[in-house]
């Protein structure tokens, strides 16, 4: 962090930062909060949306021809990042469909709000706390693309 005294000043004397109404406190919290997540995360995130993402379109491509016209099968490919929504996606947003996965958008919301609260907080295991935010932010995102499978196979029943 720069100090003001070395910004450069605008015409009226002050210093650039302040006239814009930057919060450098408020940058500093930001960072600190985010201060966990790493490529790690990134990557990890991507892996699982592509595992998931990648059955989910083997499981609608392998249906029959009837199926298969039925099925959106790009569309619910793509939105396997959606979570439970991923079996409505699949049947066009009918309406059991699109009711079973707000029942259980709440389930799959909060194991992947735990996930992503645990990248957060601080834990009191020094030593262990960066296998510990990784292995409950993977298993958030397991939650939540699982959430996914479970609205999938009540579409396809």
């Amino acid at each position: 962090m720069v100090p003001f005294r070395h910004l450069p000043l605008r015409t009226g004397g002050e210093p650039l930062s302040r006239s814009r109404g930057v919060n450098h406190e408020r940058l500093a919290t930001m960072r600190h909060l985010f201060s966990h997540f790493s490529r790690f995360h990134l990557y990890s995130f991507v892996a699982i949306y592509l595992v998931f993402a990648g059955m989910t379109f083997l499981a609608l491509h392998a249906g029959s021809d009837a199926d298969r016209r039925e099925n959106w099968v790009a569309a619910a490919t793509m939105g396997a990042v959606s979570g439970p929504f991923t079996g409505a996606i699949a049947r066009h947003f009918q309406a059991c469909c699109l009711q079973f996965s707000f029942s259980i958008l709440p389930y799959s919301a909060v194991v992947l709000g735990a996930g992503i609260l645990f990248q957060i907080v601080p834990l009191p295991l020094r030593r262990f706390a960066r296998p510990v935010r990784l292995t409950l932010w993977c298993l958030g995102l397991l939650g939540w693309f699982g959430g996914g499978w479970v609205s999938f196979f009540h579409a396809l029943s």
